[in-house]
């Protein structure tokens, strides 16, 4: 098999949609980077690739400390320093996936940064008003009775 002859035109749209993006949509990118890190990761678990795992993990816990170096802890409020810590629980919780192999730890974490992706892209939408607080508020209650279960993005402890 030959090297796809696209490549480097591939390549070069995906550096101008980097270089490009606004702040917010490169946090959009690096939340959906760490999850599809992480959904390689549960595969390769299954596949008993551990190398690869161990890769995709690793992968994942490298842009969750970016998020972090993000945070203004100085200046920032309690929600600031709230997704600090659990930003930082998270990568703790891969490190321990990655020795014990557990996948019900590389599950909660692609739970946490879904929310927190749900959370963050209907600030976006607040902020340049494509929806109200209203309608986010009313959408949460309705997919909180759908799925009880569900804490609706809050970090429960």
């Amino acid at each position: 098999m030959g090297v796809n002859p696209y490549n480097k035109y591939i390549k070069q749209y995906q550096t101008n949609n980097i270089t490009t993006a606004t702040p917010e949509k490169l946090m959009l990118m690096l939340l959906d980077g760490a999850v599809q890190f992480l959904q390689k990761a549960k595969t390769a678990n299954e596949e008993k690739k551990l190398q690869e795992r161990s890769t995709n993990l690793e992968g994942a816990r490298k842009i969750i400390r970016e998020l972090m170096r993000t945070i203004d802890l100085e200046n920032g409020n309690d929600v600031s320093k709230q997704l600090f810590r659990l930003y930082n629980k998270m990568a703790m919780k891969l490190i321990k996936a990655n020795v014990s192999r557990n996948a019900s730890l590389v599950e909660e974490v692609i739970e946490d940064l879904t929310n927190i992706r749900w959370g963050f892209q209907k600030a976006i939408e607040i902020q340049s008003g494509v929806v109200t607080v209203e309608q986010v508020m009313k959408e949460q209650v309705e997919a909180q009775a759908e799925n009880p279960t569900q804490e609706g993005g809050q970090d429960a402890e």
